[in-house]
């Protein structure tokens, strides 16, 4: 907490990497933090999982740290989000994340910055993973008008770069930092994306999308239905939240008037957004819940609202990478108390179906 935010941010994953990159501190690492029970077991869309708490995107933009994840206990990690074009992201580097620490939440500017699909895929296309990866695609960062056919292009190059490299495909249309906004709530304009993505479900590897934390019920209905008619795999729900949209933080921390919140503000929202798709497909495709998650009990309510998998960053963040074990010690024990013995079997049980 030293430095600035977005400088510690690389700081972490350049420790990351030295630890990864040699016996010893692979060693050290895996002693510190791993931990495993067969009881946190889950298969989902036919991907085996030894636990269900994974990194969500937005942390290893350039997917370097994947030989660090397995080490510390996450059962998966996704990776991105990946553009069609290298893109720098937002202007202002070292104003682009900040800490509201008495909120448990960063306010995040980044706006997709990465090296780009073609390198990242280049430098990981003989990279052997320890446990599932996912590859999240967004739309390039650079207009600041919105061409449909353009930004689906976009998805589809970085999707064919990845054509071999990981388990999963997490499709960002929910960045809230992006300078042409959300287009692919629009109805007609997701139609078109998931329509040209059908190509793609023909392949083995699942596809899923991640929506945005701040719709209205009719605009997610609207997206769960695309994706029920389309025959997507599943949704991550949910992206940030936007301080006009949350009064879960404490407004004295915001600084800076630009950007979304992770972390505790959005806990609440994604929540509720997990219990309702959970409701509206019927329990039929998979949800990946992200949001606020800082304990076992944060993840418990997500599974047992409906979630299949968990994933986080600002508890890591805040609290280190010995939280990901923790929230696995502590889920064995909740399935326990509630005589499952297994994550499937926890999956809803607090959100039967109407």
């Amino acid at each position: 907490f030293l430095w600035e935010a977005e400088t510690a941010h690389n700081k972490l994953k350049q420790f990351g990497l030295l630890f990864a990159s040699n016996v010893l501190g692979r060693r050290l690492l895996k002693a510190l933090f791993y931990y495993q029970h067969p009881s946190l077991n889950t298969t989902v869309d036919g991907i085996k999982y030894d636990n269900p708490i994974g990194l969500s995107a937005g942390f290893d933009k350039d997917g370097e740290l994947t030989d660090a994840y397995p080490l510390i206990g996450f059962g998966f990690a996704e990776l991105g989000s990946f553009t069609g074009d290298v893109c720098p992201g937002n202007p202002g580097v070292g104003r682009r994340l900040f800490r509201l620490v008495k909120s448990k939440s960063i306010l995040v500017w980044y706006g997709l910055n990465n090296q780009g699909a073609q390198a990242i895929a280049k430098r990981l296309k003989d990279k052997k993973f320890k446990i599932p990866i996912g590859i999240s695609a967004a739309k390039t960062n650079n207009a600041t008008s919105f061409d449909l056919q353009n930004s689906i292009d976009d998805y589809l190059k970085t999707v064919n770069e990845f054509k071999e490299i990981g388990h999963y495909y997490t499709v960002n249309i929910s960045c809230p930092n992006t300078q042409d906004g959300e287009p692919f709530v629009d109805q007609k304009n997701l139609d078109a994306l998931l329509s040209a993505l059908d190509k793609v479900k023909q392949e083995s590897k699942p596809v899923y999308i991640k929506m945005a934390a701040d719709l209205e019920l009719d605009e997610i209905n609207i997206i769960v239905d695309a994706c029920l008619k389309h025959k997507i795999d599943g949704l991550v729900l949910t992206n940030l939240t936007k301080p006009s949209m949350s009064d879960e933080y404490l407004k004295e921390e915001l600084t800076f008037d630009k950007g979304a919140l992770s972390g505790l503000p959005v806990q609440r929202i994604s929540t509720e957004v997990v219990r309702h798709v959970y409701q509206r497909t019927r329990g039929k495709i998979t949800i990946i819940g992200v949001g606020g998650v800082f304990s076992a009990d944060d993840a418990y309510e997500k599974i047992t609202s409906g979630a299949n998998l968990i994933e986080l960053i600002t508890s890591m963040i805040f609290e280190g990478p010995q939280v990901v074990g923790e929230i696995n010690r502590g889920l064995v024990e909740l399935l326990k108390k509630d005589g499952f013995s297994s994550i499937e079997a926890a999956v809803g049980s607090r959100n039967p179906l109407l």
